[in-house]
């Protein structure tokens, strides 16, 4: 490890891509298994593998070894971990979460039920956010959906849909939010493809993208047939009808 660090760390490699990195620490460490050490006779691949021989199994799963701590969801949705505020679904709001931070990820669990996930920050006094979170909050108090969408990883046709709907409806920012609601049961993509379609047809609304929405996900299930197995009663042939008794409408009554 020191010598890893000495050599490889020295100075502290620079970049945004930690991927990129760990690559680069990954080469370091298996061309340096081609290094003979002070004192011995063969390189450290070799002692490596003799090492290796002796060792029992790995674990079935990876160790969690990230930081576990529990944390207080304050009013405005947010966790404060490190200087940083990340964004928790906004119905956890004053309750206690548990918080799992890797060097990648930072989590946050209701019990067992993972509720957020975000990409861990390392810089200072940020503010990492799901805009989903705050969906619920915003079908009630719709005046914030501009506000609360001002860097949402949305298309920009979310945006003109949603200046068509303020300038046509007096609600329209509050109609906005209900269809927010359907990218919470529903991929991004498809409300927007259901939005593209119902703005074509003219006159719209959230509803009329929810039965887009349904129409769609009815249309891609294709039907089963028909086993006649199933309906003995249906098999075979049935009599011919008597007609004869039709006859009866052509006598003339005296």
């Amino acid at each position: 490890m020191g010598y890893a660090c000495r050599n490889y760390f020295v100075p502290l490699p620079e970049g945004s891509d930690l991927e990129a990195i760990n690559a680069a620490l990954r080469e370091n460490s298996l061309s340096d298994q081609q290094r003979i050490m002070a004192g011995r006779s063969d390189p450290i691949a070799s002692r490596l593998a003799f090492e290796r021989s002796q060792l029992g199994p790995l674990p079935t799963h990876a160790p969690d070894v990230g930081e576990v701590r529990q944390v207080l969801v304050h009013s405005t949705g947010r966790v404060r971990f490190q200087t940083n505020d990340y964004s928790a679904p906004i119905q956890y709001a004053s309750q206690r979460l548990t918080l799992k931070a890797d060097p990648f990820r930072v989590r946050l669990y209701a019990g067992e039920e993972l509720v957020a996930d975000h990409p861990r920050c390392y810089e200072k006094r940020q503010v990492i956010e799901d805009w989903r979170h705050y969906v619920p909050l915003l079908v009630k108090k719709s005046f914030a959906v501009p506000w609360a969408l001002r860097k949402a990883d949305l298309p920009s046709s979310f945006e003109a849909a949603r200046q068509e709907l303020v300038t046509r409806r007096a609600d329209g920012n509050r109609e906005f939010a209900r269809l927010l609601e359907l990218c919470l049961t529903h991929t991004v993509e498809a409300v927007d493809a259901a939005i593209a379609r119902a703005r074509g047809q003219g006159e719209w609304s959230a509803d009329t993208v929810r039965q887009l929405l349904r129409w769609a996900a009815e249309e891609d299930s294709t039907a089963l047939p028909l086993d006649p197995t199933r309906y003995p009663a249906s098999q075979g042939s049935a009599p011919a009808p008597d007609l004869r008794a039709y006859n009866r409408l052509l006598e003339v009554r005296s």
